[in-house]
């Protein structure tokens, strides 16, 4: 379990969330199982290389392509391999509220620092229905949350609907991946 409360998760985002941290893919066997051995020795050759944290089932984790007990078992491996030394982040996604809930809870309960979160792709179509569905994962969990912009999820966040994201207790930032120069200047200035 991270060593903060809701109320303190900006002052450790900002302490923890500094230099490079990586996205880890999601290594399969030929069998097309999930590769324990190889995602935890690439997770010692990342942490090696000096990186200061990971996020597993990203966008590079297939967490699209995941099923729910796939997701879990990564996030078993990695805060196993992690051992509580090395600060880790999960995306939890998902177009079902209620599965996003689940992962997060499951996330929260293996000892993960930090939870990334995007539109629940497809059925989101106004900045007010992000927000809300963003809200309800912020009310039902102490960790972290850093929300990813990005137009492959279905819409893309203005920088004033990403400021009313970042209004959210424990939102702790933003990954602004809109592709778009302008938003990403304006988004910048507009939180820092």
């Amino acid at each position: 379990m991270p060593e903060y409360t809701k109320s303190e998760a900006l002052d450790w985002a900002r302490e923890n969330l500094r230099g490079q941290w990586t996205t880890l893919i999601t290594p399969f066997t030929p069998d097309d199982e999930v590769d324990e051995e190889g995602l935890r020795s690439n997770m010692r050759h990342i942490r090696a290389l000096g990186t200061h944290g990971g996020g597993c089932t990203w966008g590079m984790g297939e967490f699209w392509s995941l099923t729910r007990e796939e997701r879990m078992r990564v996030y078993d491996i990695v805060s196993d391999e992690a051992g509580g030394e090395w600060p880790i982040g999960a995306h939890v996604t998902h177009t079902s509220a209620k599965e996003m809930l689940a992962l997060a809870r499951y996330a929260e309960d293996t000892g993960f620092d930090l939870l990334i979160v995007a539109p629940p792709y497809i059925v989101t179509k106004t900045e007010q229905q992000v927000i809300d569905y963003i809200r309800l994962l912020a009310d039902n969990t102490s960790l972290a949350i850093m929300f990813y912009n990005s137009p492959q999820f279905g819409i893309v966040m203005s920088a004033q609907g990403l400021e009313r994201i970042c209004e959210i207790p424990n939102v702790v930032g933003v990954k602004e991946a809109s592709f778009n120069q302008e938003l990403s200047i304006e988004t910048h200035l507009l939180l820092g």
